[in-house]
C-alpha cells in the first residue's frame, strides 16, 4: 500500500530589491537574517513599479548571486550552520512579455504555488527594510494588508547606510584606472562585483 509522501517544511527569507548593484548593504541584511531560515532568496526585479531605470535583468541576476557567493565564502567565521542563499528569476518569468511592473504579492503567491507543488509547505518571509516598513509606505504596496495576513514581514535595521545610487553616481564619475577600481569601491561594493561592473562597463564605467 502506497503511502503520501510527507510534506517537508521550510522556512524561506526573501530579499527583493532591484540589486541596482547589489552591494555591502544587501550582504549585511543576508547576515541579519541568516540563521532564521532553512533558505534566502534573492529575487531581483524585473521591471521596477516604480518604473527606474536598471542595468539589464541578466547582468543583475548574476551579481545577486555573486553576492551570495560572496557571503557564504565569508560565513564560515560567523556562523555553525549553513543556510542555503539562492537567486530567482520569478519576476522575470512573471513580467516577461507584458509592459505591467511585476508586484510582490505576485511574488509572493507564485513562490507558494512552486513551493507547494514540489511537495515543500512553505513559510514565506518577505523582509522589508526602515522605509518599507513605515505604515505610509507599506500603503502604497500593492494588495499590502492581504501580504501581510498570508504571509510574514520582517523589518530589518539599515546597520551598513550603503545605497545604489550613490554607488551609481560615484561610478559614473570614477576618473581613475582601472586597476584601482575595486579598491576604490570596496567600502561599497563585494570585490568580485566591482570586477564584474568594471569588466562589463556598466553604470557608465570608462577606461
Amino acid at each position: 500500500m502506497k503511502t503520501k509522501q510527507q510534506t517537508a517544511k521550510k522556512r524561506i527569507g526573501i530579499i527583493g530589491s532591484a540589486f541596482n548593484p547589489p552591494h555591502l548593504g544587501h550582504k549585511d541584511i543576508i547576515e541579519q537574517i541568516y540563521k532564521d531560515y532553512d533558505e534566502i532568496l534573492l529575487i531581483p526585479s524585473y521591471r521596477h513599479a516604480f518604473g527606474k531605470n536598471m542595468v539589464p535583468f541578466k547582468d543583475r541576476l548574476y551579481m545577486a548571486s555573486m553576492l551570495g557567493e560572496a557571503f557564504h565564502a565569508e560565513k564560515h567565521l560567523k556562523f555553525e550552520h549553513e543556510t542555503a542563499i539562492m537567486t530567482s528569476a520569478i519576476e522575470k518569468d512573471l513580467g516577461f512579455g507584458s509592459d505591467k511592473p511585476v508586484y510582490t504579492f505576485n511574488v509572493l503567491n507564485e513562490l507558494e504555488k512552486r513551493y507547494l507543488n514540489a511537495n515543500i509547505q512553505p513559510e514565506l518571509t518577505f523582509i522589508i527594510g526602515p522605509d518599507n516598513a513605515t505604515h505610509e509606505t507599506w500603503s502604497k504596496f500593492y494588495r499590502g494588508e492581504e501580504i501581510i495576513e498570508r504571509w510574514n514581514l520582517r523589518a530589518v535595521s539599515e546597520r551598513v547606510p550603503v545605497h545604489s545610487t550613490l554607488i551609481r553616481d560615484l561610478i559614473s564619475d570614477y576618473p581613475r584606472p582601472g586597476f584601482l577600481f575595486e579598491s576604490r569601491f570596496k567600502k561599497y561594493l563585494d570585490g568580485m562585483i566591482a570586477k564584474y561592473i568594471f569588466n562589463h562597463r556598466l553604470y557608465g564605467v570608462r577606461v
